[in-house]
């Protein structure tokens, strides 16, 4: 495989930056996600890309349950804070505005713009990540404005 050309090509994709969030036996967490994409409408569904050794991955698993959260514009500084390795920082959602979602109780993050709150339906290996497959049981809009960017973080991704 030309290697080069795959990351010039990868680079190109245009990402969004999303916060996962999850309340699993009383521990809520969140990570930083940028491969999440609707993937059905009937039901409504999306799927995302965990890395396999992510510490939300088996919390979902037992949860059942996560949360997609659009971080705004501007908010780079909470995408880095939730990209943290969660060996050193474990507590990451401490001290984020965050509230339990309606159905499933997984944190809604207050300041990002809006989220959808999905129940697991399946997870498939993919490479040095996990696809996870969640149906979309409520929605919610926290405020209006541009969605957070890969490319406004400054971070590039092509693997």
């Amino acid at each position: 495989m030309n290697e080069s050309a795959k990351k010039t090509v990868l680079l190109h994709f245009p990402y969004g930056m999303y916060a996962v969030t999850v309340m699993s036996e009383g521990e809520d967490h969140g990570i930083t996600a940028n491969w999440v994409m609707q993937a059905a409408f009937t039901p409504p569904m999306l799927v995302v890309a965990l890395e396999n050794d992510s510490k939300s991955l088996p919390m979902i698993r037992d949860a059942r349950a996560f949360a997609v959260n659009v971080l705004a514009a501007g908010q780079r500084d909470l995408a880095a804070q939730l990209g943290r390795s969660s060996l050193h920082h474990p507590y990451k959602l401490h001290m984020v505005p965050a509230r339990p979602a309606p159905v499933t109780g997984a944190p809604i993050l207050t300041e990002g713009l809006g989220w959808l709150e999905c129940r697991l339906v399946a997870t498939m290996p993919a490479g040095d990540h996990t696809l996870v497959l969640g149906e979309v049981v409520e929605a919610g809009i926290e405020r209006e404005g541009p969605a957070l960017t890969l490319g406004e973080t400054g971070t590039k991704y092509a693997g």
